[in-house]
């Protein structure tokens, strides 16, 4: 029995030690192992790539609560606009340039409100002094204002910077015209027909004023020019035929009063300007036919009343001289 006994506790003795074998074995490999991630932990980190790479790249900050496997790295595009989100905007400031006070004096000018648009046109130039459309709205507004000193500067600095502006010379002549400065005129209208020779209307003015200097010759050349330009125009060949008149060129002068007629059967002063002709060239006839011809569209018409007379008187009719010098002599008199 003792012997027995012995032997079941030896063996439970020997049960014992395999089992706190075991449990040691295990304990030891969980230590080992613990070690080793330690080791893995306290590893030095590789600082080249780090410092190396952009900023962009860096590892973001892992936010509490989200694991290590589910960090993302933001990309450049999303960097930049991520700052362009939480960046504060500025305010947009519109650059105020020459083009752009122009056109607010422009509005100006269309309403009506010219010394407003005067004073920006006058910051437009101020700013580009080359800007020739804000010079010649200004010199517009000027002229509407009746500052004609001020359009006529406007205007002579549109010509200035650009010599070959033809409107700009057509309307300082126009100007020129207006305070009777005839020499300045006749020179802005010369410089505009070099450039735009084929204007009928501006080639009768300069005629005009030609004449107004007694520069003949260049009247006749200007008003035949604004003829051919235009065959329609019965001002300029009656402005033609009278300077033929003044010059004693009567065959001259009655085929162009001639051709006013046609024109305008109505042109009352140039059916009395052929009667004159006719009278001036010994055609007494033809002078009373026309006489009477006027007489009969215009009966008020005193000249043509003295004419017939002097033609009646010329041909020797006394009695009918008397009777048309009495008819003008009580038309005069009754205007």
């Amino acid at each position: 029995m003792k012997n027995s006994s012995r032997v079941k506790l030896i063996s439970s003795f020997k049960s014992f030690c395999s089992i706190l074998t075991f449990y040691f074995c295990i304990f030891f490999i969980i230590c080992s192992g613990c070690g080793k991630e330690e080791e893995v932990v306290e590893k030095a980190p590789e600082f080249k790539d780090i410092i190396s790479a952009p900023a962009e790249r860096q590892l973001p900050e892992v936010t509490e609560g989200t694991s290590s496997g589910e960090v993302k790295q933001t990309t450049p595009a999303q960097s930049l606009q991520i700052s362009q989100i939480t960046q504060p905007t500025e305010p947009v400031v519109e650059l105020i340039t020459a083009e752009v006070l122009y056109s607010e004096g422009l509005e100006y000018f269309n309403q009506g409100r010219l010394d407003e648009a005067v004073e920006v046109f006058n910051k437009a130039t101020d700013m580009d002094n080359t800007m020739v459309d804000a010079y010649k709205k200004k010199a517009m507004a000027y002229s509407k204002l009746g500052l004609m000193n001020e359009a006529i500067t406007s205007f002579r600095k549109v010509v200035e910077i650009n010599p070959s502006d033809s409107e700009g010379y057509l309307n300082l002549a126009t100007f020129y015209i207006e305070r009777r400065m005839t020499d300045d005129a006749i020179l802005m209208l010369e410089r505009y027909v070099s450039l735009n020779p084929n204007n009928a209307m501006v080639y009768y003015n300069l005629g005009c004023l030609y004449s107004e200097k007694k520069l003949v010759d260049k009247a006749i050349v200007a008003f035949q020019q604004a003829s051919k330009i235009n065959p329609s125009y019965a001002d300029a060949y009656y402005n033609l035929g009278t300077i033929y008149t003044d010059k004693e060129m009567f065959n001259e002068a009655i085929e162009v009063f001639k051709k006013v007629l046609t024109l305008n059967p109505k042109y009352h002063e140039a059916r009395y300007n052929i009667a004159f002709a006719y009278n001036k060239i010994g055609l007494y006839n033809e002078a009373i036919a026309t006489c009477e011809k006027l007489l009969e569209l215009n009966p008020g018409n005193v000249n043509a009343h003295f004419l017939l007379g002097d033609t009646y008187n010329k041909l020797g009719k006394s009695k009918e001289a008397k009777e048309e010098y009495d008819v003008y002599k009580k038309l005069l008199f009754a205007k």
